[in-house]
């Protein structure tokens, strides 16, 4: 009729069947994020995930800035390789709390203090409460009835834990998952959820450990001899049995452990240089039976993934023709000056191929809205799930 108002379509209540077979269409996680972002009913049709969503690109988590009134406001920045774009979520569970490590798409918040300690997918908004740090401990092989330890008295705010790493044995839908979580130069803490306290793995040295990691049974300890390294290896089911393997590589200045599907991985990176990064990059398979490192020559379809604080994440990349595999990508952290002060940080993303050791720029979030970002949190790549 003239004159008479016009009906707005009702989007929010689209009957759940039409949402679900929408959501199955989707041929990105990218589309799904912003699908589940509508409202509440899109967010529960889209669940779970779709099985023919593929694996894509990582995202990079980036510090955030305080808003007008110094307040944490919960926004998060995660710049999208994919879409070569930026994405905003908003996290309230994180405000005033670190984000400290990430593994198969969730995140380690840690409080002030290790008071309230929890993991995150930022996708989901799913959350898993774990017990502070601030309570006590096991040890690993102590019997759950024995008496508790107090945890080292080390953590005055949240910055002591920017340097945490993640571990997931396997998807938390499996409740056998182990989450293990380093903390650099300090502690190693594993928990299952519903045990009643964490188990702490009593390393059998006092000097620095470098990188831990955990597979198969057994945690990977490594320790940075200078010109050497040792790896010690403790099997969850006899702590007290601790395997030494020392080893001399030419891995460079910076070795960190890769967790990759078919075992543990080692890589071995040199300092930068003015002129970019030397062409050294090492790539190992550690082997038990008989335990040697397996050098791998092959990185064709290897890329590793690699921020400014050497932290590593490696994916196949036979899917993704404009990545031509090979390659390794690291986030360069650059100041913002205004005079002689620095006022912010901006951020590059460098494409090194492993064949030559070339430096070739692939992405550059300069023209990214960073200009004025903090760093209250670290830089850190992560695997977009909904897992």
């Amino acid at each position: 009729m003239e004159g008479a108002p016009s009906r707005r379509r009702d989007w929010a209540n689209l009957h759940q069947s039409v949402l679900h077979w929408i959501s199955e269409k989707l041929k990105s996680i990218t589309d799904f994020v912003r699908f589940r972002a509508v409202c509440s009913p899109w967010r529960s049709a889209a669940l779970p995930k779709p099985r023919h969503l593929p694996l894509q690109l990582p995202w990079l988590m980036i510090g955030h800035k305080l808003n007008a009134d110094k307040n944490d406001d919960g926004m998060r920045l995660f710049y999208d390789l994919w879409k070569c774009k930026m994405h905003k979520l908003h996290l309230p569970d994180i405000i005033d709390k670190g984000c400290c490590a990430t593994h198969r798409g969730w995140l380690l918040v840690i409080a002030s203090e290790g008071r309230e300690v929890f993991l995150l997918n930022p996708l989901t908004q799913a959350r898993i409460d774990l017990p502070p740090f601030t309570t006590q401990v096991r040890h690993l092989g102590e019997d759950w009835d024995a008496p508790r330890h107090d945890t080292p008295h080390r953590f005055s705010h949240y910055h002591d834990f920017q340097q945490s790493k993640l571990i997931l044995s396997s998807d938390l839908t499996n409740p056998d998952c182990l989450i293990t979580v380093f903390l650099y130069g300090l502690v190693i803490f594993c928990y299952r959820v519903e045990e009643p306290c964490w188990t702490m793995v009593n390393t059998p040295r006092n000097n620095y450990l470098e990188d831990v990691t955990y597979y198969n049974g057994r945690f990977y300890l490594l320790y940075d001899e200078g010109s050497e390294a040792d790896i010690v290896i403790i099997d969850s089911d006899k702590p007290n049995e601790k395997i030494p393997y020392k080893f001399k590589l030419k891995l460079g200045n910076i070795r960190r452990f890769l967790e990759g599907q078919s075992g543990v991985y080692l890589v071995g990176v040199k300092f930068l240089t003015g002129e970019g990064f030397e062409d050294n990059y090492e790539l190992y398979q550690f082997q038990d039976q008989p335990m040697k490192l397996k050098h791998i020559t092959d990185k064709s379809n290897t890329t590793i993934f690699n921020t400014n604080n050497f932290r590593f994440l490696t994916v196949c990349s036979d899917d993704w023709d404009n990545l031509g595999g090979g390659s390794m990508y690291i986030v360069m952290l650059m100041p913002v000056y205004e005079g002689k002060d620095v006022v912010g940080h901006r951020y590059s993303i460098w494409a090194i191929k492993l064949q030559d050791g070339k430096v070739k720029r692939r992405w550059d979030l300069n023209e990214a809205p960073l200009q004025q970002v903090g760093i209250n949190e670290t830089v850190m790549w992560f695997q977009p799930s909904l897992v």
